[in-house]
């Protein structure tokens, strides 16, 4: 009888300490479990391993036929799944996507993987009052350092939806509103096309297009007004330029979006008073439309 109590004894022990160790265990699993978030990994995830042959993606945000996503092709490419080359495609020597450094985030897709939840900062502004992410001009700065590419010690960092809005920006910033001329916005042919286009859209009494720059140079020592655009690498040739009008009355807008060392040698760290910065040239994600203007305190907010 002494036998058969002590076995109980054991076995209802045994169970306590099992059923413990079992209870322990979910608890520290679920600890460690992706609760809200795990349905929208798991259709990211999905979604991404969408074949298209390389010439293609599939989006959770893009084209759905049938409740489900489809392949999205790249230039001269078609078909369900983009496997289908038009032999009479023309090459757009006038843009471009820069898809090639695609391989390099699919190589590091956990490390880049980003999830934002539904009410991600939808305040105006941060605890601290300001509307610029502190940490995220942390990063830009500590970027710059590594590349040498840009000086950004004792400058503002400002941001906009891409490069492109900043460029206007800064020229009306720059343009005098008092002046009893338009300031003369010019740059150095061949030139990005888009200086013009905008100056031109925006018909503003303070500025006007006065094409290339060097048309200029016996007069900018006057009282005339002067904002240049200083692309370097130049878009389109590449090449590394400089200024050409100097004096008291010419202000420059340096736009250094191709200013990085997998497009072009950094011989010197950029030093202008006003700097534009783009995304899309060093990480590739041109869709984000998120640039940046580095700047000293000469010059206005903008």
């Amino acid at each position: 009888m002494g036998k058969i109590h002590g076995f109980k004894y054991v076995l209802c022990l045994s169970s306590s300490i099992l059923l413990n160790l079992y209870l322990l265990d979910s608890v520290l699993r679920r600890d460690g479990e992706l609760t809200w978030s795990k349905s929208a990994a798991v259709e990211a995830e999905a979604v991404a391993s969408i074949s298209c042959s390389g010439h293609g993606r599939a989006f959770l945000d893009g084209l759905f036929s049938q409740g489900k996503p489809v392949c999205e092709c790249n230039s001269c490419y078609g078909g369900p799944d983009c496997s289908e080359f038009s032999s009479g495609c023309l090459a757009d020597a006038d843009g471009g996507n820069p898809l090639f450094l695609e391989p390099f985030w699919m190589a590091h897709a956990a490390d880049s993987a980003v999830v934002v939840a539904g009410w991600h900062r939808m305040s105006y502004s941060f605890d601290d009052g300001s509307s610029i992410s502190k940490e995220l001009q942390r990063h830009i700065r500590q970027l710059h350092a590594v590349t040498r590419n840009a000086v950004t010690e004792g400058r503002f960092i400002l941001f906009g939806t891409g490069s492109t809005q900043l460029l206007i920006a800064a020229v009306h910033a720059l343009s005098q509103d008092d002046s009893p001329s338009p300031a003369r916005v010019v740059a150095s042919i061949p030139f990005y096309p888009v200086y013009e286009m905008q100056t031109e859209f925006f018909r503003s009494v303070d500025f006007k297009f006065q094409g290339d720059a060097s048309d200029w140079k016996n007069t900018s020592s006057s009282s005339l007004n002067f904002i240049e655009f200083v692309t370097s690498p130049n878009n389109p040739d590449g090449q590394l330029k400089e200024a050409v009008l100097q004096g008291p009355f010419v202000k420059t807008i340096h736009d250094h979006a191709y200013y990085w060392p997998h497009f072009t040698a950094i011989p010197a760290p950029a030093n202008g008073d006003v700097m534009i910065f783009t995304m899309s040239k060093i990480t590739g994600h041109a869709g984000s439309r998120f640039g940046y203007h580095s700047r000293t305190i000469t010059y206005y907010v903008i």
